[in-house]
């Protein structure tokens, strides 16, 4: 009896296959997002110590057989990734997905006046991506998400993937150990510029944090082989961040 009240109790607070607790994360992380949308780009430059080099490397990356390719930038936000790319793909086809308005207004702004740029506010969880892509990026987004979540988006990436199309994820990964979290953390806060930041700026990123579920480098391997991934492997690693690779054949 005490095993069928838990499945009934699972079951009242699920909707539509997610859990109420999960529905409150996807609210949260779409709140402190755009409520810090006008400061991100600055705050980045100050919190990510090796900001640069994820968003180049993923951009060198990004190679396929056409000039014109269509990509989507998973939890674009104010649309920083995208903008590496563009500058290799200027004749692209680009569709920038985010959970904030706020952080893609950014991003209309940023990209105003340029041809072929889409903008979709929804959680790319259940939004239907629509179509076929060559390049699927994302950077510092896929972390967020509950370990069985990222197994489900990684699918999802590959169904939508054309032959030879490249997915490349910019992120943040838990150590094998906690040693190795703990050194992640020990060298974070010796290398970011918190001496720019307002007392209320890093209260508010601090508590942004909270929000963080990153899987091991292993598990993220893992789930993009089982799925069907080639040549997946990490290209970058500084710490924690990371920036992996795998390629649909």
């Amino acid at each position: 009896m005490i095993i069928f009240k838990e499945e009934i109790l699972h079951k009242s607070n699920t909707i539509g296959g997610y859990k109420l607790e999960d529905n409150n994360h996807h609210y949260l992380l779409k709140e402190k997002f755009s409520q810090g949308a006008h400061e991100y780009d600055r705050q980045r430059k100050h919190i990510i110590p090796c900001l640069e080099d994820l968003y180049e490397i993923t951009s060198d990356l990004a190679k396929v057989n056409t000039s014109k390719p269509r990509i989507l930038d998973l939890g674009a936000g104010t649309g920083l990734l995208t903008s590496h790319i563009h500058r290799k793909y200027p004749d692209g086809d680009y569709i920038l997905l985010d959970l904030s308005e706020e952080m893609l207004n950014i991003a209309r702004t940023r990209f105003e006046n340029l041809p072929d740029f889409h903008y979709v506010i929804a959680d790319y969880l259940k939004q239907d991506f629509e179509g076929q892509f060559d390049i699927v990026v994302s950077s510092l987004s896929i972390h967020h998400l509950e370990n069985n979540h990222k197994r489900i988006l990684y699918e999802k990436v590959y169904q939508h993937l054309n032959s030879g199309g490249v997915f490349i994820n910019a992120d943040q990964v838990l150590g094998p150990s906690p040693a190795n979290d703990e050194e992640y953390y020990r060298n974070w806060l010796n290398k970011i510029d918190v001496g720019s930041l307002s007392e209320s700026e890093k209260t508010f990123i601090f508590d942004r944090m909270e929000l963080d579920n990153p899987a091991t480098l292993a598990d993220n391997f893992e789930w993009l082989e089982e799925i069907g991934f080639v040549d997946v492997d990490v290209y970058y690693k500084y710490y924690n961040f990371v920036v992996i690779y795998g390629k649909k054949i």
